[in-house]
């Protein structure tokens, strides 16, 4: 089963009408799901049109799945891409029969449009919201509903969202990969959602034995330059399982993460994508070799089962197989704190009446946790539960400072972090961001199930 990357390349932007005003340089060709286009010819504004519908979709090639919700028809939806400062103006029309939002994963933004209902009202069947914000950070994100998230964002609700920085570095591929998994029957069909009659679903989350790479579970495939320079951009979409990555026929190295590009890029056998991470890589096609290969890694019992999702072959004049120098600036340095934040992840319930709790209460229950903004914070999460739990912060970057009192030396800014069942971690974040910022578990099933809690950052 094999299916063609798509290659869309974004239409230039209209140049500024006043002469000495500098021209943006074109946006790089993003090789991946559908672009959406932008409907304003203003050089600085991105505007799109989202509408959330029911559709049919072939996850399986030659299979049709039916009611599948989607954006514009597609699954993942149309990768909106912006150049940090611009700003973005989503006109999101929804045509589904219950309410939903669209949640802009990572990005420090107003609160106010931030797509949780706890602030904004949930856009009814039939009416249209306008989201709207200057894009602050360059980076790779994505979007997905904030209402009944765990079905919602499984039926099909989820797309990337591209920052580019205000000037890319240009290299010969820059390529998009939305990862997943989905639960199918054999004929195609998606399992219940019935979570009240579903006690595996309430302790893990849901998982699907379909894995997906843009909505495909069959092979990606596309050319690539040996020796040249390529940018993979990752994020992996799943309602409850951590995927892993690899590439083969390739020199590689990890240049971003969920905060933007890094100051010191690394190396490794696999990169850990816990639900809602994003990493961008950076992959140098060998010039001896076959082409460059993208793997998931799913974990096996002590092992990983590995699912070779894109295939490369080579073609054209041979590069230098040089890295590049991707000019990140350095983190910020973390100051002595002076306020704290606990956090203690819990479980409650029994048999198919299991409840995840954050401070001992369920997300109905909870209180919020108001803190000052621009102030040296620790976070402090203790998982009491035994389980795993990505976690996931609203509006604001944090950095990790230990796991289990062992220091971690993580080059990156973070939304999400992996929680391992029984640890204490220490974050540290300046909470530069006011506003009302939803913190939960991003295992879907277990934020729907409670565990969510509000930071007010003052």
């Amino acid at each position: 089963m094999i299916a063609l990357l798509t290659l869309l390349a974004c239409a230039d932007k209209t140049p500024a009408t006043d002469d000495s005003a500098p021209v943006a340089p074109a946006l790089p060709e993003l090789l991946g799901p559908a672009v959406a286009p932008d409907l304003d010819p203003a050089d600085d504004v991105v505007e799109v049109e989202l509408v959330a519908g029911v559709t049919d979709a072939e996850f399986i090639e030659g299979i049709s799945t039916p009611g599948v919700w989607a954006y514009n028809d597609q699954v993942p939806g149309p990768l909106i891409q912006a150049r940090v400062g611009d700003t973005l103006r989503v006109v999101f029309t929804n045509n589904l029969d219950e309410a939903t939002t669209i949640h802009w994963h990572g990005l420090r933004i107003p609160d106010e449009m931030d797509g949780v209902p706890a602030i904004q009202d949930p856009v009814e069947p039939g009416e249209t919201f306008v989201y709207e914000f200057t894009l602050p950070d360059a980076g790779t994100w994505w979007y997905h509903p904030h209402v009944r998230s765990n079905e919602q964002v499984e039926r099909g609700l989820q797309g990337m969202l591209v920052v580019h920085e205000a000037e890319p570095l240009i290299v010969d591929a820059e390529r998009a990969f939305v990862l997943d998994d989905i639960a199918l029957t054999s004929d195609g069909q998606m399992y219940s959602f019935d979570l009240d009659n579903s006690h595996p679903q309430q302790v893990h989350g849901r998982t699907g034995g379909t894995l997906l790479a843009n909505g495909q579970s069959g092979l990606l495939t596309g050319t690539s330059r040996p020796g040249g320079v390529e940018r993979w951009r990752l994020v992996n979409t799943a309602n409850a399982r951590t995927l892993f990555a690899s590439v083969d026929g390739a020199s590689w190295r990890v240049i971003g993460t969920d905060g933007g590009l890094i100051p010191e890029p690394w190396t490794d056998r696999r990169v850990q994508l816990p639900v809602g991470r994003r990493v961008d890589l950076e992959v140098i096609p060998d010039p001896e070799g076959e082409g460059p290969v993208l793997n998931v890694l799913v974990q096996s019992g002590l092992g990983f089962d590995t699912f070779p999702v894109f295939q490369a072959e080579l073609e054209g004049e041979p590069g230098d197989g040089l890295p590049l120098d991707w000019g990140a600036e350095p983190l910020p340095a973390m100051q002595e704190t002076t306020q704290d934040v606990e956090m203690t992840f819990s479980v409650t319930g029994g048999g198919t009446s299991i409840y995840w709790l954050i401070n001992g209460a369920t997300w109905d229950e909870h209180e919020p946790i108001v803190v000052s903004g621009d102030t040296p914070t620790r976070i402090v999460v203790q998982d009491e539960s035994l389980a795993n739990h990505p976690f996931h912060l609203h509006g604001n970057f944090f950095q990790v400072v230990s796991v289990d009192g062992e220091p971690v030396d993580f080059p990156g800014l973070l939304d999400t972090w992996q929680v391992n069942g029984g640890q204490r971690v220490e974050l540290y974040s300046e909470l530069e961001n006011p506003g009302r910022w939803m913190s939960h578990c991003h295992i879907l099933e277990h934020a729907e199930r409670g565990m969510m809690t509000e930071l007010v950052v003052e």
